[in-house]
């Protein structure tokens, strides 16, 4: 199906739908929050320049494109109110050192492809003005109630996508949206999975573990409770679809650690007692998936040795970044670049073409080989301690669903970012970007 035709389908779907919520004098405004996270898999763009061979740079694809966000932004410019203008730099510290990251890339003398790095700026702070358009006129329950609406269509959509495919084997749904989408269900014939909307199993999987948190949050706070529950039941139920292996560990020490916190806001993580009722659980239900379950021989046998492998090479690969550039890195989405014009990189590890053109397979070494040592520590501080301060909010009664969904958006980036780039995808990045905004927004509240 072409892209324009189906985001008019969703327009005139989500019109229809406001003009009906207003002739019964209901509030319409989490329609803009609905649209936005619904239309995050499909990556609506119009793209201005066609990359040639040679012009890669990171996770995020070199192309200079009309997003969907920057539609959006002109969309809701008449809605927004004078205070979306206000900037306040200490309430927004984590965008700005993401704003300095990206000047510092731009004059980084290793940064051999600056247009990887433009493009990563672009779509980064497209995304977040579209934000603070948003926040001047939504309030908190309208952007709960949009994320939670948005989510539940997407993940029954999704679910019956799954059940399409695989469970059905009709193939030809894998490739509706997505061109790519069918040779990776397949996964070259070696293990079929879900794709849903998304173009990778692992996309899926991941965007599902994200959902999975957010519905256990509006879940344990009683907001639309009945409905969450089933909701996360279906993530839980597609996510296993997707046959991703790296997801199930992630569902599971996530969902466990979003539970844990909720019970635990008040006591200290770290105490013995604290330890035998989630760490021990926890490993035991995953030596019991990973060793002794039916699905044994998913994470055993299979492409796993492979997989290792391939993780080992990446590995090698980034030491080898990092050696060459161990402060500042190689530049924001640089790192392919800097492999493509270093070569002997890549061939000191492997002579497999493979691993030129594609994303190291491990988010936190992608931080470490394009921003350095002063980037790594950045990137572990801005996790863990945005997971001590939603924990604080918890324990105050205070903005728990958005607080608790970000320590599950968090967990779920620094398990499954361990063995894949998909965290750092811009069919990943809206949610996370989203999220993240709007939980740290009404904590400073």
């Amino acid at each position: 199906m072409g892209k324009g035709i189906l985001l008019f389908l969703i327009i005139f779907c989500y019109i229809f739908r406001s003009v009906a919520l207003k002739s019964k004098n209901k509030d319409t405004k989490f329609l803009w929050v609905s649209f936005f996270i619904f239309c995050i898999p499909f990556e609506f763009g119009k793209a201005l320049n066609t990359p040639k061979f040679n012009e890669i740079a990171g996770t995020v694809q070199p192309i200079y494109m009309i997003s969907l966000t920057i539609g959006m932004i002109i969309a809701v410019l008449p809605s927004a109110k004078r205070r979306w203008m206000e900037y306040s730099f200490k309430s927004n510290n984590w965008v700005n050192c993401i704003a300095l990251l990206l000047i510092l890339s731009f004059l980084n003398p290793y940064n051999s492809f600056p247009t990887g790095t433009w493009v990563l700026a672009i779509f980064f702070l497209s995304n977040i003005l579209l934000f603070k358009l948003l926040s001047s006129f939504l309030s908190m329950e309208d952007v709960l109630n949009g994320l939670f609406d948005g989510l539940m269509i997407l993940t029954v959509a999704q679910f019956f996508l799954a059940i399409c495919f695989p469970v059905l084997g009709i193939s030809a749904v894998t490739k509706l949206f997505h061109e790519s989408a069918e040779i990776w269900a397949t996964r070259l014939d070696t293990r079929s999975g879900a794709v849903g909307f998304f173009n990778h199993p692992g996309r899926l999987a991941l965007f599902m573990v994200i959902t999975a948190a957010f519905f256990l949050a509006t879940y344990l706070y009683d907001f639309r409770k009945k409905a969450s529950k089933i909701a996360l039941i279906l993530c839980i139920l597609i996510i296993f679809l997707t046959y991703s292996r790296t997801s199930y560990l992630a569902l599971i020490i996530t969902l466990s650690a979003c539970y844990y916190l909720n019970k635990n806001a008040h006591k200290n993580l770290f105490s013995i007692g604290n330890v035998l009722k989630f760490v021990v659980p926890t490993v035991l239900a995953l030596v019991y998936l990973i060793a002794y379950s039916p699905l044994s021989e998913l994470f055993m046998g299979s492409d796993s040795s492979d997989q290792y492998d391939n993780r080992i090479v990446h590995f090698l690969m980034a030491i080898h970044l990092f050696d060459a550039s161990p402060i500042i890195g190689v530049g924001l989405n640089g790192h392919l670049s800097y492999l493509s014009q270093h070569l002997g990189i890549v061939n000191q590890v492997t002579m497999d073409d493979f691993f030129a053109i594609n994303p190291i397979h491990n988010i936190h070494l992608i931080v470490l080989a394009e921003l350095g040592i002063l980037g790594m520590i950045l990137w572990i501080g801005f996790l863990f301690g945005n997971i001590f301060k939603a924990k604080k909010e918890i324990s105050k009664g205070h903005n728990e669903i958005l607080s608790l969904s970000m320590i599950g958006l968090f967990i779920a980036y620094i398990i499954y970012g361990l063995t894949g780039w998909a965290p750092f995808s811009t069919a990943i990045l809206p949610i996370f970007l989203f999220i993240t905004f709007f939980s740290i927004k009404y904590r400073q509240q």
